[in-house]
């Protein structure tokens, strides 16, 4: 098991607020591969905690950190495994909203994300949630309102990295214009997922984030061609 404390210096009633807010994560029953599942939450002292399962993995900054770019095969399942938990999880209305590469465990056939809810119970009580560039989408960081919109944001800014070994540093149309070509992939087709995944306007990006991952995959006629020259990351 592994457990978060949240240090936040709140009154009582606020930390039990928390709690409740923490419980209803739990209570969604989040049950998915790809979903590191939250166990149990309460308070200690007078700091609530969330335990969640203990995953024994990479974390995906620290495999790009030292292993530069993914080969694109093992990209777009990393990519599709993310997109299908943050679907599911926005299906039982929890959403992540401050997803960063750290979020991301990766093992040899798996990825697994954390965090899920935690932004929204943190805002609940009044504590503002973290603020991850480049991850986290612009009306995050304008502090309005947002919603899935934002997850697909930060994916498609997770899916960059891993498949150029670099991070974002800017949105929609003025990062696709900035990428370059890729093997197996076709790089017009690219901009326009990426124009689309990190549009600055939420309505304008994919729908869900598997709608993503699906056009990302189309991308490419050879994703396994991809890895020539680059290290491979298991």
């Amino acid at each position: 098991v592994a457990i978060k404390v949240f240090r936040l210096d709140l009154a009582p009633d606020r930390v039990h607020r928390l709690v409740a807010e923490l419980e209803a994560i739990v209570a969604a029953d989040l049950t998915h591969p790809a979903i590191v599942a939250p166990i149990a939450v309460g308070i200690e002292g007078v700091e609530a905690y969330l335990a969640q399962e203990y995953v024994e993995a990479e974390s995906l900054d620290t495999a790009v950190r030292e292993h530069g770019p993914v080969p694109a095969e093992r990209a777009l399942r990393i990519c599709s495994q993310l997109a299908e938990a943050l679907d599911v999880a926005a299906a039982e209305n929890v959403v992540h909203g401050a997803l960063h590469p750290r979020d991301v465990l990766l093992s040899t056939d798996l990825a697994r994300l954390t965090g899920l809810g935690v932004a929204r119970a943190l805002e609940a009580v009044g504590v503002a949630a973290p603020i991850r560039r480049p991850y986290t989408a612009p009306e995050r960081v304008a502090g309005t309102a947002w919603q899935r919109a934002a997850d697909i944001f930060s994916l498609g800014a997770l899916a960059h990295e891993l498949l150029w070994g670099r991070r974002i540093a800017a949105t929609g149309r003025e990062v696709a214009e900035a990428l370059t070509e890729i093997a197996g992939g076709d790089l017009l087709e690219l901009q326009e997922v990426f124009a689309s995944a990190l549009a600055e306007n939420p309505d304008e990006r994919f729908a869900t984030a598997g709608q993503f991952a699906e056009a990302l995959r189309s991308s490419f006629s050879r994703p396994s061609a991809v890895g020539s020259g680059q290290s491979t990351v298991s």
